[in-house]
């Protein structure tokens, strides 16, 4: 007997040449039958042996190869469904009469036979003689069958499959298949308007293998298929100059050998990674893209040059776009004359948030100034005019006592009116100045406001006439008219021949 194999069911299928795009969704007979085969061997390998069977059975439904139905037959052999098993089996030999191992398996079908007999007999309890055995010939002792499937370009170039001891196994025409066992294999391909080609392949137990040619490149080719947990991402294959192959999920045939694939999309660090294509097997590649480590602040603003700071620091001047981490960030826009603007603007990696910001003007303060200056231009003059009329009270004092103040002294009279002024610009000088600190504290306008975009991945951002939310340009623009008048005042020194203070003139 041949050698025992350790071991489950595994498949390796890759996808034939086709006229369809890279990419596209591959739905042949042989890759359905492969995804049976998948299916088959998950439940083998868990101990499902009835539901493999149904497994193998459905592939060799897409693709009527002897390995198949071989597999099927160990399947149910393991379950002890012996005399199925042997069925199995049977049909197996019927497929490929002149298989290497036919006397093995006719071997075998006997001993399944012998063993159902007698368990049948057994249970009819018409059986005098001990049991018989389990199958003399187990399970492990035949190894599973292997197929090999060729798929060409042109399709009718000539195959030659020739084993390590230099027997030819088949000769096929392009796109045929042939059942093998475990072992080293030279392929070999012809065409009369190409060159001949050809590789070696080592085959496994128990597992499919479609190699495929392109004769025009004098190439064996492997399939690839790249995944990514993004879709839509670009895939590069070799050369990153050449441009995308395609985007995730995608898939084609490429030469056998090392390949260098970059993975990436716009928000996301590129994968890059080195792949060994054999021949004969399909390789999936899975990445799973992460997020840049930094996002974007973009900050739109009505007023030119207005200054944007994250935390403390001063970043630049509106509009601008900043690179800052994942995270919440406290920003503040200021600008000469203008309320300034805080909020709190979270940043999240592979995306730009997107800050638009209206600022209003600083309500001006000219009336407070005007109304300050009058004040104080009132209290000194009251203070020029309590000077004057206590000067004038002091010498009346002095002609009083002395006895020579006469009633009719014009000084009298100038006196009180000294007196008078004075406490009437005190008096104003007081109510102005309240009204300086009124026009000081009063703020009319409304402050500064701003909206924030929630964050979108790099390649979706909006173009700024795209974005209906966005305040229209009158709206950005600052509006003259909101800003209260500025009144224009003239102060200037005024003296009589009995008085002296300030005159002021107001225009509004």
């Amino acid at each position: 007997m041949k050698k025992a194999l350790s071991g489950i069911l595994a498949v390796s299928v890759v996808a034939a040449i086709s006229g369809g795009a890279a990419g596209q969704p591959r739905d042949n007979p042989l890759d359905r039958a492969r995804r049976h085969m998948e299916m088959g061997q998950k439940a083998f390998s868990e101990g499902s042996y009835e539901e493999a069977a149904d497994r193998f059975i459905d592939a060799f439904s897409a693709s009527p190869f002897p390995a198949f139905i071989y597999n099927a037959a160990l399947s149910y052999e393991k379950s002890g469904s012996y005399e199925r098993a042997a069925d199995f089996y049977s049909r197996y030999l019927d497929a490929e009469p002149k298989a290497p191992d036919a006397d093995d398996v006719r071997e075998k079908i006997a001993s399944l036979l012998r063993t159902a007999k007698a368990q049948a007999a057994a249970a009819a309890g018409t059986q005098d003689e001990p049991p018989a055995p389990e199958p003399e010939v187990s399970i492990t002792e035949l190894e599973m069958k292997s197929l090999i499937s060729v798929r060409t370009n042109p399709p009718d170039a000539r195959i030659k499959i020739v084993d390590e001891d230099g027997d030819v196994v088949a000769s096929l025409d392009g796109d045929a298949a042939q059942t093998v066992v475990k072992g080293s294999y030279t392929i070999e391909a012809s065409h009369p308007n190409f060159r001949t080609v050809e590789t070696k392949i080592h085959v496994t137990a128990g597992q499919v293998y479609v190699v495929v040619v392109e004769m025009s490149q004098g190439a064996f080719l492997g399939f690839l298929r790249v995944t990514s947990d993004v879709p839509s991402a670009t895939v590069h294959i070799d050369n990153r100059e050449l441009g995308a192959v395609g985007t995730t999920p995608w898939g084609n045939v490429l030469p056998t050998g090392p390949h260098t694939v970059w993975v990436g999309k716009p928000g996301f660090e590129t994968v890059e990674e080195t792949i060994e294509l054999e021949l004969g097997r399909e390789h999936e590649l899975f990445v799973e893209l992460e997020r840049l480590h930094f996002g974007t602040l973009e900050v739109k603003t009505n007023v030119e040059n207005a200054q944007v700071y994250v935390g403390s620091r001063l970043v630049g001047d509106a509009p601008l776009e900043t690179q800052l981490p994942p995270g919440k960030h406290a920003v503040t826009i200021s600008a000469e004359d203008m309320k300034s603007y805080e909020t709190i603007a979270t940043v999240e990696g592979g995306k730009s948030t997107k800050l638009l910001v209206r600022m209003n003007p600083k309500p001006s303060r000219s009336s407070a100034w005007v109304s300050a200056s009058v004040g104080a231009a009132l209290l000194a003059a009251g203070g020029v005019t309590g000077g004057f009329a206590l000067k004038n009270r002091n010498e009346l004092r002095e002609l009083r006592r002395d006895g020579r103040l006469a009633d009719d002294d014009p000084r009298i009279q100038r006196g009180f009116l000294l007196g008078l002024g004075a406490d009437v610009a005190f008096g104003l000088g007081a109510v102005v100045a309240g009204v300086s600190i009124y026009y000081f504290l009063r703020d009319p306008l409304p402050p500064s406001e701003g909206k924030i975009v929630d964050p979108v991945d790099f390649e979706k951002n909006p173009e700024p006439a795209a974005q209906p939310e966005e305040p229209s340009a009158d709206v950005l623009s600052s509006d003259a008219s909101t800003a209260p008048p500025r009144p224009t005042f003239v102060v200037a020194p005024l003296a009589g021949p009995h008085a002296a203070g300030l005159g002021l003139s107001v225009a509004f």
